[in-house]
């Protein structure tokens, strides 16, 4: 079975603000894919960027809120413009709050259900009519363990990685006719060091870069969905 060879493709990553994104998007840079990262942050951006581009690598940093379809539109527009095509969309869950339901902060469910659930809904909801006219694409959402199951104090967060599994799995059914392939990573905590705390080993960012590379090059008919637990 032939490995999908991924130079010259290129990939959008949204959460690009976060370790994760950097990691991924490096990754993916050494196998000569060329990338967009679109965060919040711009000086995370610009530091993600400067590693992709210190080994010979093509990046584009974009600082957007993906609030709107018309925000989404204008980021997948703009990664178009300056790749020239697009192959790859990859969603990162940007970040963490919970809380128990009878005392849940409003206000922090209603950004943690934007933050990993809707942003993610408007640029997929963006792309995909891209990818169903070019007759090919990648969809990778990289979430959490929570969507494994219900764990204390997960609130909002466990909610928005349990129904972004379902986002995925409903993107898959209805798109797999059309060469499109989604796959769901669930990981635990990455960390940047390769041991923690307690000085056990871990599994760190570049691993779970390393996973979703090789997720994205396996023979076209393969898909990680399941969720993955890495």
């Amino acid at each position: 079975m032939d490995k999908q060879d991924l130079h010259g493709k290129a990939a959008l990553i949204t959460g690009g603000s976060t370790e994760v994104a950097g990691a991924v998007a490096l990754a993916l840079a050494r196998v000569g894919v060329q990338v967009c990262l679109c965060g919040r942050q711009a000086d995370l951006l610009d530091l993600a960027a400067n590693k992709i581009k210190a080994i010979g690598g093509s990046c584009l940093a974009i600082v957007a809120e993906l609030d709107s379809l018309e925000a989404a539109e204008s980021v997948m527009v703009q990664t178009q413009a300056a790749f020239k095509r697009l192959d790859i969309l990859i969603m990162v869950s940007p970040f963490w709050s919970g809380g128990q339901i009878h005392s849940h902060s409003v206000k922090a469910w209603d950004l943690v259900l934007t933050a990993n659930l809707r942003e993610p809904f408007l640029i997929a909801r963006t792309v995909l009519p891209v990818f169903r006219e070019q007759k090919h694409g990648e969809l990778m959402a990289i979430g959490s363990d929570s969507a494994l199951g219900i764990y204390h104090q997960d609130g909002a967060y466990g909610v928005a990685m349990h129904a972004l599994t379902t986002l995925m799995e409903l993107i898959g059914v209805e798109n797999k006719e059309y060469g499109i392939r989604t796959h769901i990573l669930s990981p635990g905590v990455a960390l940047t060091m390769d041991t923690d705390s307690a000085g056990q080993s871990a599994m760190t960012t570049s691993h779970l870069a390393e996973w979703a590379v090789w997720l994205l090059t396996r023979p076209a008919h393969l898909r990680g969905n399941g969720p993955i637990l890495v």
